[in-house]
Formats: C-alpha cells, sequence, structure tokens
C-alpha cells in the first residue's frame, strides 16, 4: 500500500515537472490575466497603471488584451494614448489592431493635458493605419474612424481609397457616412453594384446620412431597392 502511494506521488511530481517544463504554468498564468484584462469596466481608472503594465508584456497576447482593456475603460491620460498609438504603429498585427480600437473608445473627456494636441494624434495614427498592410488593423481603423467622427481632411480620401477592399471596404462606407461626406458619395454608390448584400445595406445607409443626394445616385438606390425587397428590411 506505502509503495503504491509513493509510486502515485514519484508520478504526479514528474507530471508538474513536465507541465512546467512545458511551459503549461505559465500558459495559464497568461490565459489568466488575459481573461482578466478582457473583463475590465468603463471608467475602472484605478485599473489603468495595472493594464498599462502588461501593454509592454513580452507576450502578444497580453499585449493586445492590454490594449482592449485599456478602450474598454474609455478614459486615459495622455500617457496612455501615446504608448497605444505606439503600439498602432509599430506592434504586430493583434497589438496593433486592439490598439485601434481602444483608440476609438477613449473619450475625449477622458483625456488630460491638451486635449486639442491628443484628438489630432488620434485622428493621424488611425489615418495612416488605413494604409497598414494588415486588413484586421485597416478594420479596427475605419471602425474607430467611424466612432469618432474624425473628419480630417486626410480621413475622408483615405477612406474612400479603402472603398474596394473586399475585407474591410463596408466599413469605411460606415465611417464616410457618419462623417457624413457627401464627396464621397459616388464612390460608395459603386458598392451598390456588389453582390454582397452586406456591402449593399451598408453603402444604403451611408448614402442616405448624405441626403439630399445626386438624381443619379437616388435613382439606383430606388431601383435597387424595388428589386431587392429584404434590402428595405435589414435598413429598418
Amino acid at each position: 500500500m506505502v509503495t503504491r502511494y509513493v509510486l502515485a506521488l514519484l508520478i504526479a511530481f514528474c507530471v508538474f515537472i513536465g507541465l512546467q517544463m512545458m511551459g503549461f504554468f505559465n500558459l495559464v498564468q497568461i490565459q489568466y490575466r488575459v481573461w482578466t484584462l478582457h473583463r475590465l469596466e468603463s471608467r475602472e481608472i484605478s485599473s489603468i497603471p495595472w493594464a498599462m503594465q502588461y501593454l509592454n508584456s513580452d507576450d502578444p497576447h497580453l499585449r493586445a488584451a492590454a490594449a482592449r482593456g485599456l478602450g474598454r475603460i474609455g478614459q486615459a491620460n495622455t500617457s496612455v494614448v501615446s504608448a497605444l498609438i505606439e503600439k498602432l504603429n509599430s506592434d504586430v498585427p493583434r497589438v496593433a489592431s486592439e490598439s485601434a480600437r481602444a483608440l476609438g473608445s477613449v473619450k475625449r473627456t477622458g483625456l488630460s493635458g491638451s486635449n486639442s494636441v491628443s484628438q489630432l494624434e488620434i485622428s493621424d495614427a488611425l489615418v495612416r493605419a488605413l494604409s497598414h498592410k494588415n486588413c484586421s488593423v485597416r478594420l479596427s481603423a475605419a471602425y474607430s474612424i467611424s466612432e469618432r467622427r474624425f473628419k480630417s481632411k486626410q480621413a475622408i480620401p483615405a477612406l474612400v481609397k479603402c472603398l474596394p477592399d473586399q475585407r474591410m471596404g463596408f466599413m469605411a462606407a460606415r465611417a464616410l457616412g457618419n462623417l457624413r461626406a457627401r464627396e464621397s458619395a459616388g464612390d460608395i454608390a459603386a458598392l451598390l453594384g456588389d453582390t454582397s448584400l452586406g456591402y449593399q445595406v451598408e453603402a444604403i445607409d451611408a448614402l442616405r446620412k448624405m441626403e439630399p443626394l445626386p438624381v443619379e445616385i437616388q435613382t439606383q438606390i430606388d431601383q435597387l431597392l424595388e428589386n431587392s425587397p429584404e434590402l428595405e428590411k435589414y435598413l429598418q
């Protein structure tokens, strides 16, 4: 009996050592921290220093989770905004994408210092990210511009350039609609011929925010809705 007990302990010890050598416990610890960062609440300002600590982690999953957590908090000082911009500009796509979304979630009222400078920096960083080689980063940048309504001179042409992108052009259309960028109506109308129902819905919704529209574009919308009644259902 004692021999079996000792043997069981020895096997358990060997399994423990094996798991430790494989990095299992470190992985569990990382996943727990990621889970915790994803569940930060709005205005939980006291957690900002803790999240910032992981924004500089060696693990990209933790950095991405920290960026998302800061976005969920929704308020930040100038140093946090600068750190997120740096991650957007230079980190791996997963982290850059989460940083772009976080920059769209940070409320203007939560920024300290020179708010106007910070807003300009955020806008410029997001516009630059629209030309990022990774689609997920471009999508997140367009989403944040749409949410924040950054109507800069550079934003509108950069978004128009993204419209033909089959992976995120719909978000560019949404952003242009929220910006009421009437000069882009013709470019958005080109999406109406797309076979994707989702693209057509986003295009029509964006164009409706720019009314009154040129007669030819309004006619194109009316004809499309007449021939595809299901579109109106999704637009309501």
